[in-house]
């Protein structure tokens, strides 16, 4: 059995309630407004947590002339990402802000944390957790650093295959780092490539709680993944589609995730548990349309019962036709009128 995994008053768990992320790593566009309305709206929505980015675009980006072109309701826009990144960044103070109002809502706010500015950055803030992107799998001296924190890690999986990622998981491990939860995602938009069945392989192969972390606004792939044994799901989260920058025009607005929550919590209970128990509105049906032993003809006393003579009809009350057999050959202890159900005493 894997261990479940407390974050503040939450628990991950295959019998817990789905742990939902709210993805505004980038759609907060680092404007503390914003940022409270969508911390708000996750609270509001009944979200669990809040994923930020620690940008430090000096530790990751050798080449500062490289530039990143993203889609918006007007169209694609092309910035230079050095740029770009920088803008997407809190100062300590703000962190802190950010952080007293995410507990304030009684949401959890965790990163992720891709350079060594972002794990001391985590460590400072003490982050309830961090989070691993799906491009840093190559930079193995991230990954004792992350396992120094002491806290649970969230890894998207993306490229990564399956020796690679068990290599990480061995160095997370090995330093201290125990719970982990993987989020398959994908980036292809081929749905013969996007093997949702890697949520079930990975959590028994690698004995690691595992969840899904959605590209688009869609929600199809979100509930196949719960289906399949999804923990946790990520989704990003704007505030509006028409706002500037990239990720909004893939993310869903506050009125939609709360359908959002809304829906996967009603699905994920009907998952039930892993045994066949039907409902009490099955049950009520039952009593109606199940059958009990009647007489098919009226049938005087001391009558020889063969099956001719019986029949089975609705509703259940009365005894079950399983045992016609036991009425057979047996003679009559009164008169039976047509359609009178049998008793044990009949015979």
């Amino acid at each position: 059995m894997i261990p479940e995994i407390k974050l503040a008053d939450r628990i991950i768990g295959a019998e817990q309630p789905l742990f939902i992320i709210a993805e505004i790593g980038v759609t907060c566009n680092y404007d503390l407004s914003v940022t409270k309305e969508l911390i708000a709206a996750v609270k509001e929505a009944g979200g669990d947590a809040v994923k930020f980015i620690f940008w430090f675009p000096d530790e990751i980006m050798s080449d500062r002339s490289i530039t990143y072109t993203y889609q918006t309701l007007t169209g694609p826009v092309t910035e230079n990402m050095y740029e770009m990144l920088s803008k997407l960044r809190f100062t300590r103070d703000q962190w802190q802000e950010v952080q007293a109002y995410c507990r304030q809502q009684g949401i959890i706010m965790f990163a992720t944390v891709n350079s060594p500015g972002g794990v001391e950055l985590a460590r400072w803030l003490d982050l309830e957790a961090v989070k691993l992107s799906s491009w840093d799998y190559n930079y193995l001296p991230l990954f004792p650093q992350v396992a120094a924190l002491g806290k649970p890690v969230f890894m998207d999986l993306g490229p990564v295959r399956l020796w690679e990622l068990a290599r990480v998981v061995h160095l997370l491990k090995s330093g201290g780092s125990g719970e982990l939860v993987l989020l398959h995602c994908s980036h292809s938009k081929n749905p013969a490539e996007i093997n949702l069945r890697s949520i079930p392989y990975l959590q028994a192969t690698l004995h690691t709680w595992t969840g899904f972390s959605a590209e688009g606004r869609e929600d199809d792939l979100d509930i196949m993944a719960v289906a399949l044994g999804a923990v946790v799901v990520e989704k990003r989260l704007t505030l509006s589609r028409n706002l500037p920058g990239h990720h909004h025009v893939i993310s869903k607005e506050p009125a939609e995730f709360a359908e959002y929550v809304a829906r996967l919590r009603s699905l994920q209970k009907a998952l039930g548990t892993f045994d066949l128990r039907p409902s009490g509105a099955d049950l009520e049906e039952r009593r109606r349309w199940f059958r009990h032993l009647v007489a098919a003809t009226d049938i005087p006393r001391g009558t020889v019962l063969t099956p001719e003579l019986l029949a089975a009809k609705r509703p259940e009350a009365g005894i079950s036709p399983e045992y016609l057999e036991f009425f057979l050959g047996r003679r009559t202890t009164r008169d039976l009128r047509a359609d009178e159900a049998l008793t044990w005493q009949d015979v």
